[in-house]
């Protein structure tokens, strides 16, 4: 028999049954699978698709496909159809980004080619990749930029990363330091216990701690530095790094008060860093109140716990994480706290850093959370402080835009302290105004702060917005708020920050308009 013909006969036999198969693998498939004509319209897909954006098959060959690219990728997307209509060549590893049905963006890499006029193709979801890649280069240029000389290890003490600053005060450049043994490096062989136990017990769980300690340079000099050490966890919890914070005490006095506070600074930073990695980070919640009735919403307030269970406040971690750049990861934190808070039938608002605030896509992460849960996100608002926005007025214009636009409450948090905050009132859409607790402690025998309040409100009534002011703690504050116009106010004299699983299960119902 002809090997060709026996060939054929296979195919005839198998065909159907090939058919079959490739009709279940498209529809089971994880990838995302499809088809488009050169008119720009999806013409197949699998239901990979719907899993991925959250938009239905329908929804997504009814537009014309170049409608769901991220604005920033539709040109070099049209260049890579070109390519593959025009030119014939196939499509490896082009990368873009897709529009979610509740918000944000998806990262897909594409395989494709053309057969007939049509094109087919193979989009994996590369989302996740893309924000391991992100953080890992935002660790990275933290630990390059930071201003103490900060290392990072892997478990079994390589050095991974090397900061200028180590350079510094170390002596060893970075393309030296990088994959030897910190021991080998900088530890006195007599200090090589204590390398060891440290890194043990910190593996182990046992947590952060500060030690004054004995490194060496490169040309074999002793030096005296304050050292932390945390740890890295990646998105599964994993333990990928260890990140040391050391700074140079040699010489100093460590009776000075100065110095004891800077390295308290890294001592807590250490803490933050730790408590994030190990999701150590909660959120209380406290009412806040139409001075003539009872709850309205409620503002969520960040707090760590240590180890043995013990509740840290903002005054005392909050420096240190402004300081070493962590306030992002409690902002995110502060993010998923809110749409599950949301998702139980509250309202309520979270305070956004500076540096939250100029990221591009911290937005799209806001609405993604409320989508994922479920939450309205005409019940959230976001609080940003007047000297944030004036910070950086381009990134704060845009990111209340951006909320406003997606139907995301803004207040503006701390009202009166900033510089040219009214002038600013009359272009942006912020619905609340935050009267800073300075004036509002101490108000009753405060003239001047009883006229920045007057001025507040009245301000805010010809711009249509509300008034909130914290912090009032005595029933005297809060019967001069009320004859004042104030519209809302927040304080201990009503109610104590609580946890959200205690207001949730119990929610705050108070009258003291009276």
């Amino acid at each position: 028999m002809n090997p060709k013909d026996d060939y054929v006969w296979l195919d005839a036999q198998t065909a159907p049954h090939l058919a079959a198969t490739r009709e279940v693998l498209f529809d089971i498939s994880r990838d995302l699978l499809g088809s488009a004509s050169p008119s720009g319209y999806f013409t197949a897909l699998n239901p990979a698709w719907e899993t991925a954006l959250g938009f239905s098959i329908a929804a997504l060959m009814d537009r014309p496909f170049v409608d769901f690219v991220h604005p920033g990728d539709r040109k070099v997307t049209q260049s890579e159809l070109a390519k593959l209509f025009l030119q014939g060549e196939e499509s490896v590893d082009f990368e873009n980004r897709y529009a979610m049905a509740g918000g944000g963006w998806r990262y897909l890499s594409w395989q494709a080619n053309v057969r007939e006029d049509r094109v087919y193709f193979v989009a994996h979801d590369i989302t996740d990749r893309i924000i391991r890649a992100t953080r890992s280069r935002q660790a990275s240029d933290f630990v390059r930029g930071i201003d103490d000389a900060i290392f990072t290890l892997t478990p079994e003490g390589l050095i991974r990363s090397w900061n200028r600053k180590c350079e510094a005060v170390y002596g060893f450049p970075a393309d030296e330091a990088v994959g030897r043994r910190i021991k080998d490096l900088i530890v006195p062989e007599g200090r090589w216990l204590e390398t060891d136990d440290g890194l043990a017990k910190l593996l182990e769980g046992v947590g952060v701690s500060q030690i004054i300690t004995e490194r060496r340079t490169k040309s074999g000099n002793p030096v005296r530095v304050a050292q932390t050490a945390s740890l890295i966890r990646g998105t599964e919890g994993e333990v990928r790094e260890v990140a040391v914070v050391s700074r140079d005490v040699s010489g100093l006095s460590l009776n000075d008060p100065v110095v004891t506070h800077e390295l308290d600074i890294v001592a807590w930073a250490a803490l933050v860093r730790d408590a994030v990695d190990r999701g150590r980070v909660i959120f209380y919640a406290q009412p806040v109140l139409d001075l003539h009735g009872g709850p309205v919403s409620y503002e969520l307030l960040c707090r760590l716990t240590g180890l043995d269970g013990q509740i840290m406040l903002p005054r005392e971690f909050m420096p240190a994480a402004e300081r070493h750049g962590l306030l992002e990861d409690l902002d995110l934190f502060g993010v998923k706290a809110a749409a599950k808070f949301i998702a139980e039938g509250h309202r309520a608002s979270i305070n956004i850093s500076t540096g939250s605030i100029r990221r591009k896509n911290f937005v799209e992460a806001i609405v993604e959370e409320l989508r994922l849960t479920g939450a309205s996100p005409s019940n959230l608002t976001i609080e940003i402080s007047e000297t944030a926005l004036m910070h950086d007025q381009a990134s704060g214009l845009r990111f209340v835009d951006e909320l406003a636009t997606r139907g995301i409450g803004v207040a503006l948090d701390d009202f009166g302290t900033g510089v040219g905050g009214f002038t600013n009132l009359s272009r942006l859409p912020i619905q609340n105004l935050k009267i800073d607790v300075g004036f509002i402690r101490g108000l009753y025998a405060s003239e001047a702060s009883q006229h920045v309040v007057k001025a507040v409100v009245s301000l805010a009534k010809a711009f249509d917005m509300v008034t909130i002011a914290e912090g009032v703690e005595d029933a005297a504050t809060a019967d001069l708020l009320r004859g004042f116009g104030v519209d809302q106010a927040q304080g201990n004299y009503f109610a104590e920050p609580r946890p959200i699983k205690d207001v949730i299960g119990n929610p705050v119902h108070i009258d003291r308009a009276a």
